[in-house]
């Protein structure tokens, strides 16, 4: 009798975990859905037409590695120094590799500083930390477009630099020297906020009986700091650093909502969206948006490798 009852309790616990397991799947099937369809697919079909001539109206003609070709040759003809006109795909990469350098790099140090200061036990920190966060949850378009008017030769940040550096005003948006580094202030500005909840988040979470270690073996908050603080928190900076990267080199909200002059602002994706909707190559398009990804995946690659390495 004990067997048969041990089998019959088997045999319930299995249907039931079998019922909870279909639930599951059913509940999760809409998303999955639209993953499947809007990521996946969408990537194989764009890898599909990158083997394609097609510009929407007339039918799609094979043509091969041809549009990878065209890719290769148009680097290259902006290697050699070739018109700008003719290589715009170049300049985009030229302008995101350089944007990247500067805008992930600044915008993790300020918001390790930011995250300590809200770290802090002082009267306040709720609104400082709402009021530094904030301008991750606006729309960028919307960001963009304000800063666009504040960035006017006769703007309000041309009054406060005056001040500063007397005869120091600009007029950002239409130098070529200067436009893309009022969009790179922008996304520094913007983005900040975001990675400081992340890094406070991890400076909350460190062990505690370090510091006091460090506070009986005489330890000042600097020391604190660069040997205890960053070391714990190498984890959080490469992935912020990654995360960053990944996000920069597909930049394409600020540069299209901040023009500046001729190219000085022209980034790949940009230049993707114009080969793709304005001189309607789709396949030369797609090719191009594979050559990014492949871009980013080895880039990213490298540094979680090296990240991975540093933490072991």
């Amino acid at each position: 009798m004990t067997p048969s009852l041990f089998s019959n309790l088997k045999s319930l616990f299995e249907k039931k975990s079998r019922r909870e397991a279909i639930e599951g799947y059913l509940l999760i099937a809409a998303g999955t859905s639209v993953i499947l369809f809007f990521s996946i697919f969408v990537m194989l079909y764009a890898f599909y037409l990158s083997f394609f001539s097609w510009d929407f109206l007339t039918p799609m003609k094979f043509v091969g590695v041809e549009n990878y070709v065209k890719v290769f040759e148009e680097i290259w003809d902006g290697i050699c120094g070739g018109s700008p006109f003719r290589t715009q795909f170049f300049i985009g990469i030229k302008n995101v590799l350089f944007y990247t350098a500067i805008v992930v790099p600044t915008q993790t140090i300020l918001a390790i500083i930011l995250a300590v200061f809200a770290n802090q036990k002082i009267k306040g920190i709720s609104f400082y930390k709402v009021s530094y966060f904030l301008p991750s949850v606006t729309c960028s378009v919307i960001i963009a477009l304000i800063f666009v008017w504040l960035f006017q030769k006769e703007g309000l940040i041309n009054y406060f630099l005056s001040s500063m550096i007397p005869g120091f005003a600009p007029n950002w948006m239409r130098d070529v020297h200067y436009a893309l580094w009022a969009i790179m202030l922008v996304a520094i500005w913007g983005t900040s906020g975001n990675l400081m909840i992340s890094f406070l988040a991890a400076l909350q979470a460190l062990p505690q009986e370090v510091y006091e270690a460090a506070s009986i073996d005489g330890a000042g908050r600097f020391k604190k700091f660069f040997y205890i603080t960053l070391p714990l928190l190498k984890p959080m900076i490469g992935y912020s650093v990654v995360v960053g990267t990944i996000g920069c080199l597909q930049m394409f909200d600020l540069a299209y909502a901040m023009p500046g002059p001729g190219f000085s602002t022209t980034t790949v994706v940009q230049n993707i969206y114009n080969t793709c909707f304005a001189e309607s190559k789709v396949g030369l398009a797609c090719a191009k948006s594979f050559f990014l990804f492949a871009v980013i995946f080895a880039i990213t690659y490298a540094m979680r490798r090296k990240f991975r390495y540093e933490t072991t």
